[in-house]
């Protein structure tokens, strides 16, 4: 038997925008291609740095992803946290993951890619609002693990 090997826990900050149509933004990316997991559906939102707090990583992760400058105090509470694994395509290594997500409303914007990394570049290949009932039906892989279905008992579309 081949033994699981965990690369790192990462813990990330993430937004859900939300419009008032009660859409939600998702941009549709590779897991870092190397690993051999397919694309899928994602809040902006990433990694926390060391030293940075929860806010802190989710207003650096916004504006960077999508141009949108925002204070703590238009992130409120935290809205939800998951923990989860997403095991790479070799099937030996893993990572797990803490996402805290804060649920921000927002009217329509232009995404603005201009703080994107090179890798961002690369792997980021749509963007787009979703209703929450079409994101379930759509059967789109969506992260993290039970998001679409954590939006579906909280929002209809």
């Amino acid at each position: 038997m081949i033994e699981k090997i965990l690369v790192r826990d990462r813990p990330t900050a993430r937004v859900l925008l939300m419009n008032d149509r009660n859409q939600v933004f998702l941009i549709f990316t590779h897991f870092d291609p190397e690993l051999g997991l397919p694309p899928r559906w994602l809040t902006p939102g990433g990694g926390i740095d060391a030293g940075e707090t929860i806010p802190g990583a989710a207003l650096r992760e916004l504006l960077e992803e999508t141009g949108l400058r925002l204070t703590e105090s238009d992130l409120g509470k935290i809205w939800w946290q998951t923990t989860g694994r997403w095991d790479w395509a070799d099937g030996i290594h893993y990572q797990t993951y803490t996402d805290s997500f804060f649920l921000v409303r927002i009217e329509d914007f232009v995404l603005d890619d201009s703080g994107w990394t090179t890798d961002e570049h690369r792997d980021v290949l749509e963007w787009r609002w979703w209703g929450v009932s079409e994101l379930i039906a759509s059967g789109e892989s969506v992260g993290p693990h039970g998001l679409a279905e954590h939006l579906g008992l909280h929002f209809s579309s």
